[in-house]
């Protein structure tokens, strides 16, 4: 997902979404759309569909390619309006426009433009921690929900202590890198994911390290390397340029961060919404809030 940022992250994320091919997009989309199933806790897209149904105008803040925005508007009769500041709005108006109840528009989600209190529902899927202040963000997505209106984020969870360390120096080197320098950085990081990945080797820890946040266990090696030290994300499933394409989107743009649960429910409080789902996984933090 691509997020609404003028200082860098609309670079990052342009270059990612020219250069993912056909074939990619379709099964980025589909991976993506499955697992938001999942994450926001709808039992399968029947049970999305219904939740669409008394929706009127519904905005994808950080649209990216557009599937996301496509799926509203082909469950429901509401207009979605899926925005991005990036020029991937040109892709998903190609690959998907041509619904009535479907707009794409290029903005800036931190300075939307569009009139306050008037989506029925939001969702900023894996977007406002790329944006420059990420509770500012969703406090100015929140003032655009009509009464009764839905708030529906996904945001990084903050994870184990070295990883945290290493992604902030890390991060620090590789988002001052060009896309191309990046890239190459990314591929690297990948096929050693995919390495690891391939040794299918485990180790059990009886004691575990919680000072580290390594609990007592067995730990497949790459992804204990991957929670608690180092990001080198690999999926079978996604193939090797989607992969690449998910490690750069982490390593190149200016902003990703961070957050707990408890950072999720205040923003929810001061926002004046009430949480109807929460989720938390060791990858991040799920929420729908409610305006009443």
């Amino acid at each position: 997902m691509a997020p609404g940022s003028a200082t860098g992250t609309d670079r990052s994320f342009s270059a990612k979404w020219n250069m993912t091919p056909p074939e990619d997009r379709r099964r980025l989309a589909a991976f993506q759309q499955r697992w938001f199933l999942e994450r926001f806790g709808f039992a399968d897209e029947a049970a999305l569909a219904d939740h669409l149904a008394c929706r009127g105008l519904v905005l994808d803040a950080g649209t990216g390619l557009g599937y996301d925005a496509a799926r509203y508007a082909r469950l429901s009769s509401a207009h979605v309006v899926g925005l991005d500041i990036t020029d991937s709005v040109d892709i998903a108006a190609r690959d998907f426009g041509g619904p009535q109840n479907l707009h794409f528009v290029q903005g800036d989600l931190e300075t939307p433009p569009f009139a306050p209190a008037i989506f029925d529902l939001i969702v900023a899927d894996q977007v406002i921690h790329h944006t420059t202040d990420c509770a500012r963000t969703f406090a100015t997505l929140a003032t655009l929900l009509a009464p009764g209106g839905e708030l529906a984020v996904y945001v990084y969870r903050r994870k184990a202590l070295i990883r945290e360390l290493a992604d902030d120096h890390v991060r620090a080197l590789t988002s001052a890198m060009s896309v191309a320098e990046c890239l190459e950085f990314s591929e690297a990081i990948t096929e050693l994911g995919r390495a690891l990945s391939d040794l299918d080797a485990t180790v059990a820890l009886t004691r575990g390290i919680p000072l580290l946040g390594i609990p007592a266990g067995e730990h497949h090696v790459q992804r204990l390397l991957y929670w608690c030290f180092l990001k080198c994300f690999w999926n079978e499933e996604l193939g090797w340029h989607s992969s690449v394409m998910t490690n750069f989107d982490w390593y190149h743009p200016p902003s990703a961060s961070r957050h707990t649960e408890q950072e999720v429910r205040a923003w929810c409080m001061s926002a004046g919404l009430a949480v109807v789902h929460l989720g938390t996984t060791l990858s991040g933090i799920s929420v729908r809030a409610r305006r009443n």
